[in-house]
């Protein structure tokens, strides 16, 4: 049996030149599209590990607090410590028995040396020296990191913590708990 060519139609050769160049220029697009999306998905996920990060900052001064209310009312020796204060001189009440007021600057310090801002303080120099803190290798902190704690009336605990993400956009977030 021999098949029998169609009439009225041309034997097609392959692609053209211009059909070649074309599929190369969509598939281009095409992969571009997915880098950028790729990027920006890299980014979202940077700015929600610091965010996660930063949330267990606040929790852990809010823990500290909660261990150790001193004052009168309870936890309010830890008010005043505000955003750009450096940390408070300390001493190691890891190596130490500590009073009520000393854990309190220890906590402080501690917090404040964690949070990233702080790498260079004398305070946070001495705590890392000592052991207590990680190095800036192992512990960076969060980029400009730094933190507020604010005790009302009421007793009412507000810690504040505060980074700059990519692109150098200010970040803040707070926590609130009844002391």
């Amino acid at each position: 049996m021999q098949l029998k060519p169609v009439r009225g139609r041309k034997h097609a050769a392959g692609f053209s030149m211009i059909e070649l160049l074309v599929a190369i220029l969509v598939m281009g697009i095409g992969v571009l599209g997915i880098s950028a999306l790729q990027m920006v998905s890299l980014q979202n996920n940077r700015g929600a590990l610091q965010r996660a990060e930063a949330v267990n900052f606040a929790y852990d001064m809010m823990d500290r607090i909660r261990a150790n209310p001193a004052g009168a009312p309870p936890t309010s020796a830890y008010d005043g410590l505000d955003i750009g204060s450096n940390p408070p001189n300390a001493a190691n009440c890891n190596a130490n028995n500590c009073t009520q007021a000393q854990m309190v600057t220890f906590d402080q310090a501690m917090w404040k040396c964690q949070l990233g801002n702080f790498h260079q303080n004398g305070t946070c120099q001495n705590l890392r020296a000592a052991g207590v803190l990680a190095d800036d290798d192992v512990q960076p902190g969060l980029a400009e990191g730094d933190g507020a704690i604010d005790v009302d009336g009421n007793g009412m605990v507000t810690v504040t913590v505060q980074w700059r993400e990519a692109g150098n956009v200010l970040r803040t977030i707070s926590i609130n708990s009844q002391g």
